[in-house]
């Protein structure tokens, strides 16, 4: 029996859907469940049906949820031990790295190990082809620059090059994966709000819990990025999760200049956001005091290793 789950939320993404799923089933060796998340798709594409060729499991939103509850949901379905989000526009290329991830997250059960990108285009005649620009990312680090909007950014450069992990601030590139045990404790993407920032809140969660997000070196997947996001952005929603974020993890230094800039560019969506956070601030203290209770570390040790790892790019 299979113990790994690819979990694949999506909104309007039409054939690149069966792209993705088609990819993990030429290259899987143990036939892992897919569980396909549809958060209530209205470009009219037959998704069901793709899940039906392909022996996924189909779940549909009846109304659009976004992508960090999406994925919750889908853990929450999950009936295997371990699983691998992609999202739904990716390749896969290596043949057995699901019997690999496997044995990385028995090996490695308080880790979220993330695979190392290929970035891929659309070109003019509709042919997806990968981004030769002669950079490797190893995962991502956490832009603190109070402009810039808590960003995950590509790290290029390898923590451990004689390693197969490497231990890095930040998952990056829509392809990350854990035990469901360890994703539960963590709480997963519990308080966002639709879309952005998951990568950055459960990173940060596993280093202060005393995990390690670990970069896989023989993972490669490849993402196919697009002009723009399915989800409408920035937006309010966008806005609350930098400030839950914030209030989540950061103290009040800060916190103040992140709000601070983030009002000087668009000051009524900050005030909407605010208004949405002070309404929500008695279920965010009480998950701040759960999570708390559960973290052998300070967030001040976690900057200073995302510092360290920034210096280098």
């Amino acid at each position: 029996m299979t113990k790994l789950t690819i979990i694949i939320p999506f909104l309007n993404e039409g054939n690149e859907v069966e792209n993705t799923v088609v990819s993990v089933r030429e290259t899987a060796v143990t036939n892992p469940a897919i569980l396909l998340i549809n958060d209530c798709s209205d470009d009219g594409y037959d998704y069901e049906s793709v899940a039906f060729r392909h022996n996924c499991i189909y779940i549909k939103n009846e109304k659009r949820r976004g992508s960090a509850p999406s994925r919750d949901i889908g853990v929450a379905a999950c009936e295997t031990p371990f699983f691998l989000f992609l999202d739904g526009h990716m390749r896969l290329y290596e043949q057995g790295w699901d019997e690999m991830l496997v044995r990385l997250i028995t090996e490695n059960p308080n880790a979220l190990l993330c695979g190392q990108t290929k970035a891929m285009i659309r070109d003019d005649e509709g042919n997806v082809r990968t981004i030769e620009d002669g950079k490797t990312p190893y995962g991502a680090f956490i832009d603190m620059e109070s402009g810039g909007a808590l960003k995950a950014k590509w790290n290029y450069s390898d923590t451990a090059p004689n390693d197969e992990l490497a231990e890095i601030p930040c998952v990056f590139g829509g392809a990350y994966a854990c035990s469901k045990t360890y994703w539960k404790y963590l709480l997963g993407m519990e308080g966002l709000l639709c879309y952005g920032l998951e990568e950055q809140l459960i990173s940060i969660k596993v280093w202060l819990e005393g995990g390690r997000c670990l970069l896989v070196k023989n993972f490669i997947t490849g993402h196919l990025y697009r002009n723009r996001f399915p989800y409408e952005a920035p937006n309010i929603e966008m806005m609350y999760n930098q400030l839950f974020l914030l209030e989540l993890f950061f103290p009040y230094s800060i916190k103040n200049n992140f709000f601070a800039a983030y009002k000087s560019v668009n000051s009524k969506v900050f005030d909407n956001a605010c208004e949405i956070l002070k309404s929500n601030f008695k279920d965010i203290k009480a998950l701040k005091n759960s999570l708390n209770a559960i973290f052998e570390h300070k967030i001040d040790w976690f900057l200073a290793m995302n510092e360290k790892i920034k210096a280098f790019n």
